[in-house]
């Protein structure tokens, strides 16, 4: 099987959000970790399937990201490469996210 790489900052993301979940309930949050962790390693073995930035800056150009199936309010935000992926941030999809990937902005013609 092949293993996605967390970035340190989503380490931190996946470890903030279990740390809120886990106020309430310790195993709700073992449960979301272990599935965003799943889908990330399932991913790295089908990078095509997150979508791109619409409009991505040429430094976020080839940043693909995917919903977190069972947990649709997370957001994992990724980067092929050629044996595995780079999970770069985990975010909760109230979060706005553009501001971590802002879109290239356009010359006025």
């Amino acid at each position: 099987m092949i293993r996605a790489r967390l970035s340190p900052r989503a380490a931190r993301d996946l470890k903030e959000i279990c740390k809120r979940i886990a106020a309430d309930n310790p195993d709700a949050a073992k449960e979301v970790r272990q599935t965003i962790l799943n889908t990330a390693d399932f991913l790295a073995s089908n990078p095509a399937l997150g979508r791109r930035i619409l409009r991505a800056s040429p430094r976020h150009a080839a940043i693909r990201w995917f919903v977190v199936p069972k947990f649709r309010n997370y957001l994992i935000f990724y980067q092929p490469f050629k044996d595995t992926i780079a999970v770069l941030r985990i975010i909760h999809a109230a979060q706005d996210w553009t501001r971590f990937f802002p879109a290239s902005r356009q010359k006025a013609g």
